[in-house]
């Protein structure tokens, strides 16, 4: 059956719904569009061929031919089930648009690194000159992309666990998977799910595809018995058997069947130890769509960062406020921690993944000086806390309170760190909104 003779059911209107409306209109295809929140902000007149139903949930019995579901929707929920019983076939944008594009799709996955990776990525291809479209959880739908896509067309893709949840007949040329550690519990109900979602990037390679793994990770290490496709490692720690590693100061590669020197580890911008991982991943993976290295090395003296992790906002009175929104889990911020020495007034606290804060609060010895909590886990971050040892603690109700609370303990030659160790939800619509949110209220602080 052609799409136009198809009834879709869209389930969940933000990015990627919004995006799977305006290409469905376009193609003349009878929509229903369901989202239970009650008020959104669109114009519902926008779209000819989609009938809204905006503050309800569907009732599962409705006549369709597919359900496109968005991210944050789980799929437990009772009218999934009822759909499934009915055999409507059930996927996610991702998966919806890859049937629907030309090109060839490149996926980094993991819990954390993934966006820093991801941009890297892409800009390795854009230096390349490849038709470089750079997608999915990073924010742009990668329906919206596919488009004005081409079969020369990459799409460099970061992929969560939510959109991996719903692939079948997707399928990436080169996945990298970067680490599993503890996150969405809430969701998943258990590590070895949440990692199972994840290993998805991998369905459907063959031996003519890629696997880029992180040697240093046990539950990554493991999938290279279950992967179909030719691996290459990477580690920031030690040799690998193939692929790129550090080693006293150097990027080393033995991709070509001999150890060789490619370049100094102080030739590349972006700060962090943490973050060669990320570049080990993409260099990896970048090779294995036949980038060199030299370009790589063109694009990494000049990298140095994405927006909301570990951003440097402002100095003020002697005070660096760094925003770090996009830790929101323990182990992102836990990095983010451990990238200072000391002199730390970290602002945490968001929505409850049902994780534990242990190793995170284990980074605060000697560095963290004040702990300032807001939002749901506030109560539950201030008790771990409390067990480690550490009670130089202040709970806050918003970020307001919480970035005039730092000002006002902070002296010169302190930190301010905003790094949750949680998602945004419970207070923010996302971790962008959060952090421009804090980037605000910083920037109208007067010098003391």
């Amino acid at each position: 059956m052609k799409d136009n003779e198809k009834k879709i059911l869209v389930l969940g209107l933000g990015r990627s719904g919004l995006a799977m409306l305006d290409y469905l209109d376009k193609r003349n295809v009878k929509v229903l569009a369901f989202d239970n929140k009650k008020e959104l902000p669109i114009d519902c007149s926008k779209w000819n061929n989609v009938e809204f139903h905006i503050g309800e949930n569907p009732t599962g019995e409705e006549e369709v031919d597919q359900l496109v579901i968005s991210p944050g929707v789980p799929l437990h929920l009772p009218f999934i089930e009822t759909f499934r019983k009915r055999e409507v076939e059930i996927l996610g944008e991702v998966e919806f648009a890859y049937r629907n594009a030309r090109g060839t799709f490149v996926g980094v996955t993991g819990t954390n690194g993934k966006t820093t990776t991801t941009t890297l990525l892409g800009e390795f291809f854009k230096e390349a000159h490849r038709d470089t479209k750079v997608v999915g959880n990073i924010g742009n739908p990668v329906i919206r992309a596919a488009e004005n896509a081409t079969e020369d067309t990459w799409y460099v893709s970061e992929l969560s666990s939510f959109q991996l949840e719903t692939v079948r007949d997707f399928k990436c040329h080169i996945a990298g998977f970067l680490n599993l550690t503890p996150d969405h519990l809430n969701r998943h109900g258990s590590l070895e799910c949440y990692g199972g979602m994840k290993a998805n990037i991998f369905r459907n390679q063959t031996k003519e595809d890629f696997a880029v793994l992180n040697f240093e990770d046990e539950y990554v290490k493991k999938l290279e018995d279950k992967i179909d496709s030719t691996v290459l490692w990477f580690s920031a720690k030690r040799s690998v058997p193939y692929g790129l590693y550090l080693e006293d100061g150097a990027i080393i590669s033995n991709l070509d069947g001999e150890k060789r020197v490619l370049f100094s580890r102080s030739d590349v911008a972006l700060p962090g130890n943490h973050n060669m991982e990320n570049v080990l991943m993409a260099m990896c993976m970048a090779y294995s769509a036949g980038i060199s290295f030299e370009i790589m090395h063109d694009v990494l003296k000049k990298f140095q960062g994405v927006e909301h992790r570990l951003e440097f906002v402002r100095e003020v009175a002697g005070v660096r406020y760094i925003n770090d929104s996009k830790g929101t889990n323990p182990d992102a911020s836990t990095k983010a921690v451990e990238a200072f020495d000391k002199n730390l007034i970290l602002i945490a606290g968001g929505m409850d993944k049902k994780v534990p804060f242990d190793k995170f609060i284990e980074t605060f010895q000697g560095k963290v000086k004040k702990l300032i909590l807001l939002g749901e886990t506030k109560h539950i971050i201030e008790s771990c806390a409390k067990e480690h040892g550490f009670d130089e603690i202040v709970l806050v109700k918003d970020m307001e309170e919480a970035v005039e609370t730092a000002y006002q303990v902070s002296i010169r030659g302190d930190i301010v760190l905003l790094s949750p160790a949680c998602a945004s939800w419970d207070m923010y619509g996302s971790y962008e909104v959060r952090g421009e949110d804090f980037k605000t209220l910083v920037g109208k602080l007067e010098e003391k």
